[in-house]
């Protein structure tokens, strides 16, 4: 491959896909788990053995998570068109991609933050309970505190799985490194391009669980 076109390619369609594929990532992501917070905890202080059992409550609300979450991305992605349209006037490009994006991430995160808020030592609950703490002090300063490394690790696997999810969004024009890898790679036939798009996405997971692995071994010391 000549030095020129390498650097056109990095430079000038790989560099602008990456930045719009880190947007889509970490957006969608951290919008992902807001709306997921209400609902994981919910689970969790429902299910057997929680702060506030209640068997009836966490069957309901554990069924519409994994209706949610047992959608494909690709069918999520047009399901939600007209409410992607209605949220940022297109359906299509990088902005809109975040609208299913982050409904199809969130159930994947409230099922994550339950697993973890269940993790925590049932006697550190129990001191914090015979010292007078209320629910939802024991939820977000005993049990977010103690699961912090294991949300880490959640969440560092959820930001992998959105990379992978908006490069399979590129098919349906949501930009970023998948639809450089459709428009360039698959239509235009330049493998070179695929070939470079396939690297970066390796190497930008390779990224994100560095940090992640990282941001756990800092966390549980």
């Amino acid at each position: 491959m000549q030095a020129e076109r390498l650097e056109m390619i990095l430079l000038d369609i790989l560099s602008p896909a990456l930045l719009e594929t880190l947007y889509m990532t970490f957006v969608s992501t951290f919008a992902g788990f807001l709306l997921a917070i209400i609902p994981g905890v919910l689970l969790a202080v429902w299910d057997k053995g929680g702060l506030s059992e209640n068997k009836s409550l966490y069957a309901v609300l554990d069924f519409f998570v994994n209706i949610v979450r047992s959608f494909p991305f690709i069918i999520l992605i047009i399901v939600l068109m007209p409410l992607t349209r209605i949220i940022t006037g297109t359906s299509i490009g990088t902005t809109a991609t975040i609208v299913p994006l982050t409904l199809g991430i969130a159930p994947f995160l409230a099922k994550m933050i339950e697993s973890s808020l269940k993790e925590v030592d049932k006697s550190i609950i129990e001191a914090a309970k015979s010292y007078g703490a209320s629910n939802a002090q024991i939820i977000f300063k005993v049990m977010f505190v103690e699961s912090l490394p294991s949300l880490i690790n959640g969440i560092t696997l959820t930001l992998i799985v959105v990379v992978g999810f908006s490069a399979m969004a590129g098919t349906v024009g949501g930009g970023g490194l998948g639809d450089v890898a459709i428009r360039y790679g698959y239509e235009r036939f330049q493998s070179d391009v695929m070939v470079l798009t396939v690297i970066v996405l390796l190497v930008l997971v390779q990224v994100i669980q560095i940090l992640g692995n990282l941001a756990y071994k800092i966390t549980k010391k």
